[in-house]
C-alpha cells in the first residue's frame, strides 16, 4: 500500500512538470473540523505555466488555476514585476467562489524590454497568507 501511494505521488509530479506547469501551496488556520473532529486546514494551491513567451507589440494569455481545500472564498490574483513595456490586463483579477481559474492577458509594447524576466504571481484569500509563485516571461524582439 505504501509503495503505491509513493508511486502515484511521483506520477502526479511527473505529469505536472511534463506539462510545463508548477504549483505552490499555502495553508491557513482551520475554519471547520472534519467528520473525525480533526481540524480541516484551509489550503490554496496555485498552478501556472513555468514559462511564457511574448513578442514586442504582441499579446498572450496566461491562465492561472487554483484548487481550494476547506474554503470557498474568492481568491485575488495579481501579476507583479512585469518587464518594462509589458502590462497585464486586468492588473488584478478575482477568482470567485465556485470558479477555479482565471486568464490574464499580457500586452507588450513595441519597445518592451527584450529578454528573460521573472514575473511574480501573488494569490491572496481570506485567512491565508500570500501565495507567491514565479514564472519566466521571455520577451522576443519583433524584428
Amino acid at each position: 500500500m505504501r509503495k503505491s501511494i509513493g508511486l502515484f505521488s511521483a506520477m502526479g509530479l511527473a505529469l505536472v512538470f511534463a506539462g510545463g506547469c508548477q504549483e505552490t501551496t499555502t495553508t491557513g488556520p482551520a475554519s471547520k473540523t472534519t467528520s473525525t473532529g480533526a481540524p480541516a486546514i484551509k489550503k490554496l494551491t496555485v498552478m501556472a505555466a513555468k514559462n511564457q513567451t511574448i513578442t514586442q507589440g504582441g499579446s498572450d494569455k496566461v491562465t492561472i488555476a487554483i484548487n481550494r481545500d476547506n474554503f470557498n472564498d474568492p481568491v485575488t490574483i495579481r501579476l507583479n514585476d512585469l518587464p518594462q513595456g509589458v502590462q497585464a490586463v486586468p492588473m488584478e483579477i478575482v477568482i470567485p467562489a465556485g470558479s477555479s481559474s482565471a486568464t490574464v492577458e499580457l500586452k507588450a509594447a513595441d519597445n518592451a524590454s527584450v529578454g528573460e524576466h521573472r514575473v511574480q504571481i501573488d494569490a491572496v484569500a481570506p485567512g491565508l497568507g500570500e501565495n507567491v509563485q514565479m514564472f519566466t516571461l521571455t520577451v522576443k524582439d519583433k524584428g
